[in-house]
């Protein structure tokens, strides 16, 4: 396997565009802390709702990911997100390359739909008076928008192949996702999306919600899922080496 990925190289405006996506999550993210700070003392949130919002905005990360994988793995190509997409694509046939991007190379995937959603949501939260829910919530969407920030990040670490102890105690703890959880996906591309903890693939691939979101976007738009995997398979082949390797987009 090459030591150096197909898509390393990044133009500025795509520098520019991650780096912006980034600081947008983390402006969510002190926005959330900062309406804690000022909030919780007066509200006095009990610590066993403080313990059920973490854990909810954890599970909800862990789905909230997986919404944003099934839309970048089914639905988008290099035309609408250019670089972000490629790498994407160039995971499916190279897992082990993904280990060798930058952070900001793929944390924009995260939160960029973070930023937007969250930050969304979290401003909306703001505008009721303060509360213990309101509290909760932004305790909710503060876990959230971090996780999804550091979304590739937890992805990326059931794809090492050395684990310190922490680690693999962590993974068979199910606080993050562990390799063999995640490899499930690699072998089906209808299941295992969530990439966090992998909390949220059990009900959603119990229900099979990710094909049946494919039947019903199909059925509504006529669009087939993952339209352009045969052809990315032909431009990277097995061996590592590019076949009209598509050139980033400027």
């Amino acid at each position: 396997m090459p030591t150096i990925p197909f898509f390393k190289h990044a133009t500025l405006r795509e520098i520019i565009i991650t780096r912006l996506c980034c600081a947008a999550d983390i402006v969510v993210i002190l926005c959330c802390t900062g309406y804690l700070v000022g909030r919780y003392p007066e509200v006095g949130l009990h610590w066993p709702w403080l313990i059920v919002a973490v854990l909810a905005g954890y599970f909800l990360a862990d789905l909230f990911s997986g919404l944003v994988h099934w839309v970048v793995d089914t639905w988008l190509d290099e035309g609408m997100l250019g670089r972000g997409i490629a790498i994407t694509r160039e995971h499916h046939s190279h897992p082990g390359h993904v280990l060798l991007y930058g952070f900001l190379d793929q944390a924009s995937l995260g939160a960029a739909p973070s930023a937007v959603v969250i930050g969304a949501a979290a401003g909306v939260t703001a505008l009721f008076p303060a509360s213990a829910l309101t509290c909760a919530l932004m305790i909710v969407w503060f876990v959230i928008a971090t996780c999804m920030l550091f979304g590739m990040s937890f992805h990326n670490l059931a794809h090492r192949q050395v684990r310190p102890l922490p680690l693999r105690m962590a993974q068979r703890l199910h606080l993050v996702c562990s390799p063999e959880h995640h490899w499930c996906h690699h072998r089906d591309h209808t299941i295992r999306y969530c990439v966090i903890n992998g909390w949220a693939n059990y009900p959603c691939d119990r229900l099979r919600l990710w094909s049946r979101l494919e039947r019903l976007v199909t059925a509504t738009t006529g669009r087939a899922p993952r339209a352009d995997d045969a052809e990315w398979q032909r431009k990277l082949s097995d061996t590592g080496i590019t076949v009209g390797l598509p050139q980033p987009n400027g």
